[in-house]
């Protein structure tokens, strides 16, 4: 016999509900800036470890606090694209043609950058599974590259309007 659901098992639903992980965005356009914070942070702690047991003034010391600089930077500019692009998608501008489209693919392109130095520690336990590629950037991006419109097989029509992309 099955017996509804009390108010007390409603409400314990959807307090587990409220408390489970929100799934990964899924596209570059859904990236907001809480999603770089931790992979900024893992980052740094990685490079500057890697830093600290080179020694001061050898080419290991100075690469590794370029590269240390370099994501930093990405990060910073990351986060000031995702705010750019959220402020000209609410604006309704998100499909103007020339330098809105290059900002997005400067913010997926900068996120793929963090996960792809973000890799090299995969195996670390603070190292995030969800931190992958994000090759698209939004669901209808995505279907211009998988399915070109009328059968058309040219290159233009594969490559979509954005780009080459490579697979997920």
């Amino acid at each position: 016999m099955h017996s509804e659901p009390t108010e007390d098992d409603i409400r314990h639903a959807l307090e587990l509900a409220d408390r489970a992980p929100m799934p990964p965005p899924a596209y570059s356009d859904d990236l907001i800036e809480a999603d770089v914070i931790p992979l900024q942070d893992f980052l740094r702690a990685r490079l500057r470890g890697l830093k600290a047991r080179q020694p001061v003034g050898s080419e290991e010391h100075f690469a590794t606090h370029a590269l240390l600089n370099a994501m930093l930077s990405t990060a910073m500019r990351l986060t000031e694209e995702i705010r750019a692009w959220r402020s000209v998608a609410a604006e309704g501008r998100s499909e103007e043609p020339g330098l809105v489209q290059t900002l997005r693919q400067n913010l997926r392109d900068d996120f793929n950058l963090l996960v792809w130095v973000a890799r090299q520690w995969r195996e670390h336990p603070d190292h995030a599974a969800h931190w992958r590629p994000r090759h698209y950037l939004n669901p209808a991006h995505r279907a211009s590259l998988e399915e070109p419109a009328g059968g058309d097989t040219s290159a233009d029509a594969v490559r979509g309007s954005y780009g080459p992309e490579a697979q997920p």
